[in-house]
């Protein structure tokens, strides 16, 4: 199996680095192969959602730590797995790791989480606000 990356132009997919030119070219002409659609997580996505925990953290007296909001977070949305233990099945958080999900699946995971803790964790907060407020975050932090 070969892991390449490719970009969407026009008329195709196209290599974006030589190992993948190669992998492209030792395919047959006419040789059908199958074909995993992943688009990569985007680390900005990823820093935007912990800077948004760290804001609700801070404006919100129950839960003690971002380990806490974020497992409950998981639970509540329903990211997670079941596993059988003697006393009944436990919930168990599920990873959020770039190697776990993909863009897509983390975009609607962030949704997910949003509406959450606009509806749970504080109600009545609107999402274009809570979205303001962790732009200004970044912006600050990008700037200091």
């Amino acid at each position: 199996m070969h892991k390449v990356t490719l970009v969407k132009r026009l008329k195709g997919l196209y290599p974006t680095d030589e190992y993948a030119e190669e992998t492209l070219r030792s395919i047959g002409q006419g040789e059908i192969v199958a074909v995993t659609i992943v688009r990569p997580r985007n680390v900005q996505f990823h820093r935007k959602f912990f800077a948004m925990l760290q804001i609700i953290l801070a404006n919100q007296s129950y839960y003690k730590s971002m380990g806490d909001l974020l497992d409950i977070c998981k639970l509540s949305i329903g990211h997670y797995r079941t596993v059988m233990t003697q006393q009944g099945l436990v919930k168990l958080p599920k990873s959020i790791s770039f190697a776990s999900m993909d863009d897509v699946e983390f975009a609607d995971f962030y949704r997910k989480a949003c509406d959450w803790i606009c509806s749970e964790v504080i109600p009545g907060l609107r999402q274009q606000d809570l979205d303001a407020e962790v732009e200004a975050e970044l912006m600050e932090f990008a700037t200091s």
